[in-house]
């Protein structure tokens, strides 16, 4: 087995979640009055002669050889001179932080994976005009969207798109252990042909760890069972309940019958690569696992072609599915002293928000949802060039009310981001999976119930 399956998390990784929310907090508190105002810049002078922008590596590398010139021959056209700086994902956070406690850095900002807008109300412009000019140019945007984007009335980010995170089955290994690939609905047929597949050495990947993805992925399944960590009020905490109980007792049959043993100190490359290895039956993870093997073989055999994407998971919570995807959203500081540059660089992305798609090779989804209709996973004229269809067409299912954000049904708030940034759900089902009887789903509970308490309840 590679290095990779091998590793372990550290203690500072492993903590590295809760301190980067505690300095984000700790910096909104103490952001200096000028900036909890709303709009107009803040009272900051305006001087609007570049534009410095902050982003993620995305995980479609041709997406960023595409962007960055694209951006530059925009800003030479309007005499701007523009840095764009890439990092990595989850080194975001920390970064978002730091320019808040220090009132300087960037201009715009992209928010990926947990756009922290609740977290740092008060130090994001309001861009309601630019979500007006969006909607006006793409249609509505999306009901998630609006949950991230607009904080207590205000827009404090333009969520621009989202990843979806679908299952991915190899098709070849399911009719290679007696099952249709189309009888596939839920998460108990996922089971149910997971533990067959591990019987033949291909069992399926996901993260049980401190990662971006465990995050999206736990609830998704979660969520199935109709459990939840907090009310639709966004306050009261609501893991000590039969649906919780149901899910946990079902993630250690999954854990220990379907799943690869080594996933709790998995990282969010870990099952793209352990699906591209060869060795996986399937992963619940985004499109770019895919990407990085389209045109290849591996051992003579073409894991791109042998993929199925799979719609959302359906249930009896939840009858069409509910899946969690990647939110993305663009916000500007309110001490940067570019603001109408950064406006000026949105709405020149809103013109080209197509274009934007195609060149992430169908990687990110729309959150203004007209786009769907549309046909961008039918209709190449639409998708673009890379648009596999009709491979793809499973992805057109990843919207509406098949989709939710964190701290569903409540708010994606302040407190549920700290959720997230603790990996408090993944630990929870860690918890339960490191046995198989009624007592480690016990500990599960009570640790997520004291966790939470601690967040939620001052």
């Amino acid at each position: 087995m590679s290095e990779l399956f091998e590793k372990r998390v550290s203690r500072r990784r492993f903590m590295g979640g809760a301190a980067t929310v505690a300095l984000g907090a700790a910096a909104a508190a103490c952001a200096p009055p000028g900036t909890t105002s709303g709009g107009g810049g803040g009272g900051v002078a305006q001087t609007n002669k570049e534009l410095k922008v902050l982003t993620w590596n995305h995980f479609i590398p041709e997406f960023d050889k595409w962007y960055d010139p694209w951006v530059q021959d925009w800003a030479s056209k309007n005499n701007i001179t523009v840095t764009i700086d890439h990092i990595n994902i989850a080194d975001l956070p920390a970064r978002f932080a730091a320019e808040v406690a220090a009132q300087a850095g960037h201009d715009l900002i992209q928010m990926i994976g947990q756009p922290s807008t609740y977290l740092f109300e008060h130090s994001l412009l309001d861009v309601g005009d630019i979500v007006s000019y969006a909607e006006s140019k793409l249609g509505a945007l999306d009901p998630a969207s609006n949950k991230i984007g607009k904080v207590n009335g205000t827009w404090r980010a333009w969520p621009n798109f989202f990843i979806n995170q679908p299952l991915l089955m190899r098709g070849d290994l399911v009719q290679q252990v007696g099952e249709d690939p189309n009888s596939i609905k839920g998460w108990q047929d996922v089971l149910r042909v997971g533990k067959k597949l591990k019987a033949i050495g291909k069992p399926g990947g996901t993260a049980i760890s401190h990662c971006n993805d465990s995050n999206h992925n736990m609830r998704s399944i979660m969520w199935s069972f109709g459990a939840s960590e907090v009310a639709s009020d966004g306050k009261t905490v609501t893991v000590d309940s039969s649906q919780m109980r149901d899910f946990l007792t079902f993630m250690q049959e999954f854990y220990h019958t379907a799943l690869y043993e080594d996933v709790f100190a998995w990282q969010d490359v870990s099952d793209n690569q352990w699906m591209d290895s060869g060795n996986g039956g399937f992963i619940h993870d985004a499109i770019s696992a895919l990407n990085s093997v389209r045109g290849k073989t591996v051992g003579g055999v073409d894991i791109y072609g042998q993929a199925i994407i799979y719609p959302p998971m359906v249930s009896k919570a939840h009858s069409s599915g509910l899946d969690m995807p990647d939110y993305c959203a663009m916000g500007i500081w309110k001490w940067s002293p570019n603001q109408d540059n950064a406006k000026k660089f949105l709405r020149h992305y809103i013109d080209n928000y197509l274009l934007t798609f195609q060149q992430s090779r169908d990687y990110n989804s729309p959150t203004h949802y007209k786009l769907f209709d549309k046909g961008i996973y039918s209709d190449k004229s639409v998708g673009g060039e890379f648009l596999d269809l009709p491979k793809f067409t499973p992805l057109s299912k990843w919207k509406g009310d098949n989709i939710a954000t964190w701290g569903y049904p409540g708010p994606p708030t302040a407190q549920a981001n700290q959720v997230l940034a603790q990996y408090i759900i993944p630990d929870m089902v860690q918890t339960a999976v490191r046995g198989t009887t009624k007592n480690e789903v016990d500990a599960a509970i009570k640790f997520a119930v004291s966790q939470l308490k601690n967040i939620y309840i001052k």
